[in-house]
């Protein structure tokens, strides 16, 4: 017991620094970004869904009170760190089509809803111009994001297989 919740606590730690590290980067953000969301998946992997909600959610309620920049923690809370749960879910039903589909449709039901949290919270700070050129180009942005949500997906579980290698590996001896 004492040695998951250590594992857990670790996870919560690395991942507020990993979101702390995307709110100060200038270049690399989406790369650490990502990386944060590994850490619940690992601990998924590790010691079962209830172990990496407690990261995803300790991380999450640390994250809005330590770091100063929002908008990534709101990324992580309202997408990416809960995203691991959701892949295990789907990825269960072993029809590879009915997977995909499923996951492209969720993040195009979160984009909507992150778009709608842009809105409202950090909308008003930025200059019009970028506003109306985003707007006037949104079907190419919408499918620029669903490639790289596919590249991500697929990036997170060549991850989660080399860390179950790598477990194998260190538990055989």
């Amino acid at each position: 017991m004492v040695k998951r919740v250590t594992f857990s606590a670790i996870g919560m730690a690395l991942t507020v620094i990993f979101l702390y590290a995307a709110s100060i980067l200038s270049t690399g953000r989406l790369a650490v970004l990502a990386l944060s969301s590994l850490l619940c998946g690992v601990c998924i992997c590790q010691y079962g869904i209830r172990y990496g909600m407690a990261v995803y959610i300790g991380s999450s309620l640390l994250s809005l009170l330590l770091i100063p920049n929002r908008m990534f923690t709101m990324v992580y809370v309202l997408f990416i760190g809960y995203y691991p749960l959701i892949k295990l879910l789907i990825e269960r039903l072993k029809k590879l089509w009915l997977e995909w589909l499923l996951k492209v449709l969720f993040f195009n039901l979160i984009l909507v809803l992150l778009y709608w949290v842009f809105k409202v919270f950090f909308m008003p700070g930025l200059d019009s111009a970028v506003v109306s050129l985003v707007f006037k180009y949104i079907g190419w942005v919408v499918v620029g994001l669903e490639v790289v949500f596919v590249l991500y997906d697929l990036a997170f579980s060549y991850m989660i297989g080399y860390f179950n290698q790598f477990v194998r590996r260190i538990s055989r001896g």
